[in-house]
């Protein structure tokens, strides 16, 4: 069986972020979404570490607002340390256990809950902020001036795509969600900032894909896979309501509809057909997909699939049964301690993240792939 090693990292700030913590007995993440549709929140995670002089010499960075890093590594394969996730001691609690004796208590636990970045724009008010019709890339700039929150649009994709003028009557957070909607886009929450990508971001799968037969650095072996009929992702009717124009409504077969309703950022309501005719398409078939595989990580071979926050987006694929399916990381969710580690990752199909990429294997086919919107 192999040997999985967490890492947890922590300093008064994000440069400082060099120490690292001992006697880690236990750690659970989560990150990203599940699927396509779902709003995001902030990533977090929970580490929970023996604490044998805590009570003598409390640690003085174990207080809500010091930076986290949680990094993996499987020791055999000797690879560098995988970074699953970066944010913020959010609580502690201290459990006091007896006997304690000279200075000691061999008993006593602490716990760090964590979270993202994200969950600092959830709690900020835009206090009625008059954001200016401009490129994402710049209104993301306002933001950051305005709220003193870290947030970026991915070069390239989404970086000039124009919004409208908005008011930020709520929080920064849900303004960040809606900006992520109106271009089906992606958060990455990782680093020191938050990045909002559109839909067509998908990045080389690093780590390689899954595998129901071969187990090596390049196909990790799963113990479970979930199909889903997306159910909940399953409509024959949309509404997209943009905030300064007239919504755009499209349908397919009769009534009764399924409806989706979204409230977005969109350009005009032109912009907003075209963006109700797309989501249409994608989540007006009835099938079956691919949800999650997990992964007990002890049982890897070569090394793990180190997809935390930095790889949402990420393609890989699966091998289930003689088909291999081409999917998208959506999000995930870690586990482990000194014994056994896991982990779960939530995918996103093919035809789901179908849009035409030049010089792509997968996604750069004509007349196989979708144009976008």
């Amino acid at each position: 069986m192999a040997t999985v090693e967490y890492k947890v990292e922590y300093g008064a700030t994000y440069a400082t972020l060099t120490n690292v913590a001992a006697n880690v007995q236990s750690v659970n993440l989560t990150v990203g979404r599940q699927r396509q549709l779902d709003q995001y929140n902030a990533n977090t995670a929970t580490v929970v570490m023996r604490y044998p002089t805590g009570y003598a010499s409390p640690n003085a960075l174990f207080i809500t607002g010091t930076w986290v890093r949680i990094s993996v590594r499987l020791v055999e394969a000797g690879s560098a340390w995988g970074q699953l996730f970066v944010g913020k001691i959010a609580d502690v609690n201290t459990e006091y256990g007896i006997p304690y004796v000279g200075g000691v208590g061999n008993a006593d636990y602490v716990t760090l809950n964590c979270e993202g970045n994200f969950a600092a724009f959830g709690r900020a008010q835009g206090g009625g902020y008059s954001m200016a019709a401009d490129i994402l890339g710049v209104q993301c700039s306002n933001a950051y001036i305005q709220s003193g929150l870290p947030v970026q649009a991915l070069s390239l994709y989404g970086y000039s795509q124009p919004f409208p003028a908005t008011t930020i009557n709520s929080t920064w957070g849900d303004w960040v969600n809606r900006c992520v909607l109106t271009m089906n886009g992606r958060l990455i929450d990782s680093g020191d900032s938050v990045v909002i990508s559109n839909a067509y971001y998908k990045t080389a799968g690093t780590f390689g894909g899954f595998s129901d037969i071969t187990n090596n650095a390049s196909n990790h072996s799963y113990n479970q896979i979930a199909f889903t009929s997306y159910a909940d992702n399953w409509y024959t009717q949309v509404t997209v309501t943009p905030e300064s124009y007239g919504p755009a409504t499209v349908q397919t077969g009769s009534v009764p509809y399924r409806t989706y309703q979204v409230n977005t950022l969109n350009n005009s309501t032109s912009q907003a057909t075209d963006y109700a005719n797309y989501l249409l398409s994608n989540y007006g078939t009835r099938t079956t997909r691919i949800l999650s595989v997990s992964c007990l990580l002890n049982d890897q071979s070569g090394d793990i699939p180190r997809y935390g926050a930095d790889y949402i987006g990420a393609q890989v694929s699966v091998l289930f049964r003689g088909t291999t399916y081409q999917c998208v990381i959506e999000g995930a969710t870690w586990s482990g301690t000194p014994g056994q580690a896991s982990a779960t990752f939530y995918l996103s199909a093919q035809d789901l993240n179908n849009y035409l990429t030049l010089n792509d294997a997968i996604y750069g086919k004509l007349d196989n792939n979708k144009l976008g919107y």
